[in-house]
């Protein structure tokens, strides 16, 4: 995977005096890793918001600041965004060892058509939209396949197990939990539902002979 590059400068203003660096259209943000002592950094507002919406939180990024030479890899491990607007707060890069494994989530992306759905008979149940995983940072992978083809009949899911993974890649879950089912429309449910209570119902009819006291 292409890693997205991203430019920065170290900074000095800490604490509340960062909303003047924001006014100025620049994100504050923090350099950590194992082998790395915390870097307060900045960055441009617009630059950051574009890298973020390519590489997310599940893609390397060459992370250069000032004028070094060598990029820091890292990882968006934490991105604030402002409740109200959802403008970028404050941002967490984690510096990565290319040897040493990383721990992703990323988004589980639905392919196929279950034929169930298809004809209406069912609609799908997304249990899961994300899973983490965990590799090595140059096998990262920002999604992962869920095939809903294969669900024909009301006791077809598909399984973490089911997932396809490339080598290298381990998910953290356990294989048997669900992913997607199919279950009937509400509709379906409603009258199923509404014929349980008439049956109820024709139960409780007084059978010939009884007497009521």
């Amino acid at each position: 995977m292409e890693r997205v590059e991203l430019k920065a400068a170290s900074r000095s203003i800490v604490g509340k005096q960062v909303k003047g660096l924001r006014r100025d259209g620049w994100i504050p943000a923090v350099v950590f890793g194992a082998k790395i002592d915390s870097l307060p950094i900045k960055i441009d507002a617009r630059e950051l918001a574009k890298a973020l919406a390519h590489a997310g939180s599940t893609s390397l990024i060459d992370l250069y600041v000032d004028d070094g030479k060598e990029p820091h890899v890292v990882l968006a491990r934490e991105i604030q965004r402002d409740i109200l607007t959802s403008h970028l707060q404050h941002v967490d890069f984690y510096q990565v060892q290319l040897d040493h494994k990383v721990k992703t989530s990323p988004r589980l992306e639905v392919v196929g058509v279950s034929p169930l759905v298809d004809s209406g008979e069912a609609v799908l149940v997304q249990v899961l939209n994300q899973l983490e995983v965990e590799c090595l940072p140059g096998d990262l992978i920002d999604s992962i396949e869920v095939d809903v083809s294969s669900l024909e009949t009301f006791d077809d899911s598909v399984l973490i197990s089911d997932l396809p993974v490339p080598p290298g890649v381990t998910i953290m879950a356990d294989p048997g939990d669900v992913v997607i089912s199919v279950v009937r429309p509400r509709a379906a449910l409603a009258l199923e539902e509404e014929e349980a209570e008439l049956a109820e119902l024709e139960m409780e009819v007084v059978e010939p002979g009884e007497v009521e006291e």
